[in-house]
C-alpha cells in the first residue's frame, strides 16, 4: 500500500510546487476519565427503562421547581469568575509575579488560597440567613419572609465592586438559595417530601456545601478550561430519556458534530447545582437530603486534581516544535509525531471514535503525516519557512521577535498545521478511520486544508492557479501564528492587519454575537452615527483549544480603563459572510454552529475579528492616506480610546412553562434601542413606526434563544434543565417555527401595549443611570405551549389546548433584568 508516495498528487509532496525565497528575497495519552456522570435520584425513581415516558405530576413539580431556581446572572458571573481564575493561573505559569509555577498541586494550592476569602463570605452570608431564620418552620413561612430574611445575603462583607466577578457570584448564587427556600416553602405548606418538617435554618445547612463546591468547581474550571468533564450528568440524563435520543445532549456530546468546544461550558455548572440543590429539597428523609451536597463536594475535589488535557497538549507541542527544530534536513518525524499525536486526540474528541484502537490510530496518522511534513524538516527547510513567515507579517503581530523567535515561529506553524490535520480527521466516520486504505486520501485531504489555513503561500503560482484551494485568499498573503510563541498557545492571530471602511449598509447586514448586527455594536462601542462609516484596523483571531473570549481580550489588551472584562466582547465572529464583505476574501471566514454565536463559548478553529477605529486616540493612523478619499465621521469624544466600554448585547431569554402553560419571555433592549424607543415616544410617534425596525433584530435573537440552550427553559417533567433546545429538535419538525411565531408575537404585543398604554413607565425606564432596559412579558394559557406539552408527553397525534383564555401580563424595568437594582 502507497505511504503517500508516488500514486498522491500533492503538491505538498512535489518538490517543483514549493516556492521558498531565498535569503534578501522578499515576494509580495489516552483521554483521562472524567467524573462519573451524576444522575439525579429523582428521576432515577422516575425514569425507569422500558417505561411509558409519560410525566406524572410529580415528575412536573420537580421540574418546575428545578426551572425556578435558574438565575440568568449566575451564568455570567461563573463564566467570569474562571476567567479570573484562568487569567491569575497563567500568570503563575509565566512568572509574571516573579515565581514559575508548574507543579499543579502548588498552583491549586495557591488558588484555594486565594479565594478562601470568598469562600468565607459566601458561607457567612449563608449562615446570616439561616441565623435570622432560626428554627422557623417552613411551612410557617410565606414569600415575602423569605425576602427578608434573604436581605442578610444581599450586602456580603467583602466589599466588592458591583459588576466585579465575585459581586456577581454572590448576587447571583443568593438569588438562586432564595428562589430554593421559596420552592421550599411551596412544598411544606402542602405537606410534601421532608422539608414540610424542616426549619429554614437546617435547609440552608444542607445547603450551603452544595453552593461552596459550587464556587470551587467555577475556579477549577478557569484552571483547566476542560472541554469535558464539566457536565457529567448531562449525557447520563439524555440517554435515560427517549425525548432527546441516544446520546444526544444540549451540550453537545454527539460525535456527529464536526466542531468541537474549545473550552468546558462554565455556565453548565448552574444546572449541576441546580440538580443537587432540587434532589436536596425533594429527597424523602432527613438523612437523604445530605447525600446531594456530600456528592457535589467530592466532585469538586475530583475536578481540582483531574489531568488536564489543554496542558498536556501544550506541553507535547512544545516539546514537539523543540524536536522539529533539532532535526536534521529530511528526517523521518514519525517517532516524534507518535509522541505529539495522543496528546491532541482527547482534546479533538478523535479518541472517542475507536475504543481500545487508539494506539493503531495513532501509528497510523503519524505513518501518512510524516511525508507530508518532510520537507518542512531541517534547518534549510525551517529557515526558508521563516523567512516565509516574516514576508508574510510575523512582525506585525510579534513586534520584538528575534531569529529564535523566527525558528520558533516555523515550528509553531508546522505544529499548527498537524493539529488542524487531526481536527480534519476527527470529523470522519469511524468506518473511513479504521480502513487505512480510505484513510489514507482523507488525510492528505485534511492536510491539505490545514497548510492552507496556518502555512504562508509558499507554493508556485502555478500550483495555486490549478489548485486554487490550496490557498485562503488572494489579497493579503498572511499566515495564521499562536500568542504567545511559547508555552501555553491561548489563541492563533493572523499576520496580516488590514485596513477596511465599513459602510452603513455592510454594517446592518453584517451579523454578530447573540442575533445583534455590528452596526449595533458600532454605535454602541465608538458613538459612530447610524449613517457614518467606519474606517479601522482589522485584527482577526482564531481558537485553539483552551481559547477563550477572555484570553483574546486580555491578550491583545481590551480590557476597560476599569480593567474589567466588557461583558459584550469587542471581538465578532469571523463568518465567510463577514470576510466576504469587508475584506472581499470569504474563505477567511469560518462558520460557526449556534451554540458559538452567543459571545461566550467558542468552537474550536472558530474564526474572529476586533476592528481598532483609526482615529481612536490616534493610535491608528491611516497610511499614505490610503483611505482619505473615503468620509468618515469621527466617534463621540468618550469613545476616544481603542479599549471597548462595558456594555451588554441585546438578548432575548425564553421559559416555555408547559407544565402550567405559560410562555415567559424577557427581551434585553440595548441602550441605544431603548433611547431611540423613548426618544420617538417623546416625539408623538406611533408605536407601529417605532415597532417596525426592532422587528428584524428581534427575529434574530429569537432563533439565537431557541438554539443556543442557555437562553432558553423548557420546564416538563422530560426535559432535564440546560437541553431544552435539544428537547425541541425531538419535536415535529413545525414546532420550532410555530414556537418562534409564538414569542414573536407574544414580545412584539406585548411592546406595542407598553407603546401605547403605559408610554410614562417606559419612558422612566430609559432616564434611569442603568443602561438599556428589561422588557417582561408573560403569556398564560398559551395555546402554543399546550400542543409542545403533548410532543413532550409522546401524544403529538392529540394536541392539548389550555383550561382558560389566554391573559398577558407585560412590565418593564431599568437596565438588565438580573443586575441588583
Amino acid at each position: 500500500m502507497s505511504v503517500l508516495g508516488s500514486g498522491s498528487s500533492s503538491p505538498f509532496l512535489a518538490a517543483d510546487s514549493f516556492e521558498m525565497p531565498d535569503e534578501g528575497e522578499s515576494p509580495a495519552a489516552s483521554a483521562p476519565p472524567g467524573p462519573a456522570a451524576y444522575e439525579s435520584p429523582f428521576l432515577r425513581s422516575y425514569l425507569r427503562d422500558g417505561e411509558d415516558p409519560a410525566v406524572d405530576p410529580e415528575a412536573e413539580e420537580f421540574a418546575a421547581f428545578l426551572a425556578e431556581l435558574y438565575e440568568p446572572g449566575l451564568d455570567d458571573a461563573l463564566l467570569r469568575l474562571a476567567g479570573e481564575a484562568a487569567a491569575e493561573h497563567a500568570e503563575l505559569e509565566s512568572g509574571d509575579g516573579g515565581t514559575v509555577y508548574t507543579d499543579p498541586a502548588a498552583v491549586w494550592q495557591l488558588m484555594v488560597d486565594r479565594y478562601a476569602p470568598l469562600v468565607r463570605e459566601l458561607e457567612s452570608a449563608i449562615d446570616a440567613v439561616a441565623e435570622a431564620g432560626g428554627e422557623r418552620a417552613l411551612h410557617a413561612m410565606d414569600e415575602n419572609e423569605v425576602d427578608t430574611l434573604f436581605e442578610a445575603f444581599a450586602a456580603p462583607p467583602g466589599g466588592h465592586p458591583p459588576g466585579s466577578p465575585s459581586f456577581e457570584f454572590l448576587f447571583g448564587i443568593g438569588n438562586v438559595l432564595k428562589k430554593a427556600a421559596k420552592g421550599a416553602v411551596g412544598l411544606a405548606k402542602r405537606g410534601l417530601k421532608v422539608v414540610a418538617n424542616l426549619a429554614l435554618g437546617p435547609l440552608l445547612a444542607k445547603l450551603k456545601p452544595i453552593a461552596v463546591a459550587l464556587l470551587r468547581k467555577a475556579v477549577a474550571a478557569g484552571l483547566k478550561w476542560l472541554p469535558e468533564g464539566l457536565r457529567p450528568y448531562a449525557q447520563k440524563l439524555a440517554e435515560r430519556l427517549p425525548l432527546l435520543g441516544a446520546g444526544e445532549s444540549e451540550t453537545g456530546d454527539d460525535t456527529g458534530r464536526e466542531t468541537v468546544d474549545a473550552t468546558g461550558d462554565v455556565r453548565e455548572l448552574q444546572a449541576e447545582f441546580g440538580m443537587r440543590a432540587a434532589d436536596t429539597v425533594f429527597a424523602d428523609t432527613e438523612a437523604a437530603m445530605d447525600r446531594p451536597g456530600a456528592e457535589y463536594a467530592r466532585e469538586a475535589d475530583r475536578a481540582a486534581v483531574r489531568p488536564d488535557p489543554v496542558a498536556e497538549l501544550d506541553r507535547a507541542r512544545e516539546r514537539f516544535i523543540a524536536e522539529l527544530g533539532a532535526a536534521e534536513d529530511g528526517t523521518d518525524l514519525t517517532p516524534q509525531l507518535e509522541q505529539f499525536l495522543p496528546a491532541a486526540l482527547p482534546v479533538l474528541k478523535l479518541a472517542l471514535k475507536l475504543t481500545g484502537g487508539r494506539s493503531v490510530l495513532v501509528k497510523t496518522l503519524a505513518k501518512f503525516v510524516a511525508p507530508l511534513i518532510r520537507r518542512f524538516v531541517g534547518p534549510t527547510a525551517a529557515a526558508a519557512l521563516s523567512r516565509a513567515l516574516v514576508d508574510a507579517g510575523l512582525r506585525l503581530i510579534h513586534l520584538e521577535a528575534t531569529p529564535e523567535d523566527e525558528r520558533q515561529a516555523a515550528g509553531a506553524a508546522m505544529a499548527s498545521v498537524v493539529e488542524d490535520t487531526v481536527r480534519g480527521v476527527a470529523a470522519l466516520p469511524e468506518h473511513i478511520l479504521a480502513d487505512d486504505t480510505l484513510l489514507e486520501g482523507f488525510v492528505l485531504e485534511a492536510f491539505e486544508q490545514a497548510a492552507a489555513r496556518n502555512l504562508p503561500q509558499i507554493l508556485t503560482e502555478a500550483t495555486y492557479q490549478d489548485r486554487p484551494e490550496l490557498r485562503e485568499d488572494l489579497t493579503l498573503r498572511g499566515a495564521w501564528l499562536p500568542k504567545p510563541l511559547r508555552g501555553r498557545h491561548r489563541y492563533r492571530k493572523y499576520t496580516r492587519i488590514p485596513w477596511v471602511t465599513v459602510s452603513p449598509y455592510q454594517a446592518a447586514h453584517i451579523g454578530t454575537f447573540c442575533g445583534l448586527n455590528l452596526g449595533d455594536t458600532l454605535r454602541s462601542r465608538l458613538g459612530y452615527a447610524p449613517g457614518a462609516p467606519v474606517r479601522a484596523r482589522m485584527h482577526l483571531y482564531e481558537a485553539v483549544p483552551g481559547t477563550t473570549l477572555d484570553s483574546i481580550m486580555r491578550g491583545e489588551g481590551l480590557e476597560d480603563p476599569e480593567g474589567e472584562l466588557s461583558e459584550t466582547p469587542a471581538l465578532h465572529p469571523l463568518t465567510s459572510d463577514a470576510a466576504a464583505l469587508l475584506l472581499g476574501e470569504p474563505a477567511l471566514g469560518e462558520e460557526a454552529e449556534a451554540r458559538y454565536m452567543d459571545g461566550q463559548l467558542l468552537g474550536v478553529g472558530q474564526r474572529l475579528y476586533y476592528l481598532e477605529a483609526a482615529d481612536a486616540g490616534g493610535a491608528a493612523a491611516d497610511p499614505a492616506g490610503a483611505l482619505a478619499a473615503q468620509p468618515v465621521a469621527a466617534p463621540a469624544p468618550a469613545a476616544r480610546h481603542t479599549r471597548a466600554p462595558a456594555s451588554r448585547p441585546g438578548r432575548v431569554r425564553i421559559n416555555l412553562g408547559c407544565t402550567d402553560d405559560t410562555l415567559r419571555a424577557e427581551l434585553y433592549l440595548t441602550e441605544a434601542e431603548a433611547q431611540r424607543l423613548a426618544a420617538g415616544l417623546r416625539q408623538g410617534r406611533q408605536a407601529g413606526q417605532l415597532l417596525a425596525p426592532l422587528i428584524r433584530p428581534l427575529r434574530l435573537r429569537i432563533r439565537a434563544a431557541l438554539t443556543g440552550g442557555h437562553r432558553l427553559r423548557v420546564v416538563h417533567g422530560a426535559v432535564p434543565s440546560g437541553v431544552g433546545a435539544a428537547a425541541l429538535r425531538r419535536l415535529p419538525a413545525s414546532a420550532p417555527a410555530r414556537l418562534a411565531g409564538a414569542v414573536e408575537d407574544a414580545l412584539t404585543r406585548g411592546l406595542a401595549m407598553l407603546l401605547k398604554d403605559h408610554r410614562e413607565a417606559f419612558v422612566a425606564a430609559t432616564e434611569a443611570p442603568e443602561d438599556g432596559a428589561t422588557v417582561r412579558v408573560v403569556l398564560k394559557a398559551a395555546p402554543v405551549l399546550a400542543q409542545v406539552r403533548s410532543a413532550l408527553d409522546g401524544r403529538p397525534e392529540r394536541p392539548g389546548r389550555p383550561a382558560a383564555p389566554a391573559t398577558m401580563d407585560v412590565t418593564v424595568t431599568a437596565g438588565h433584568g438580573t443586575r441588583r437594582r
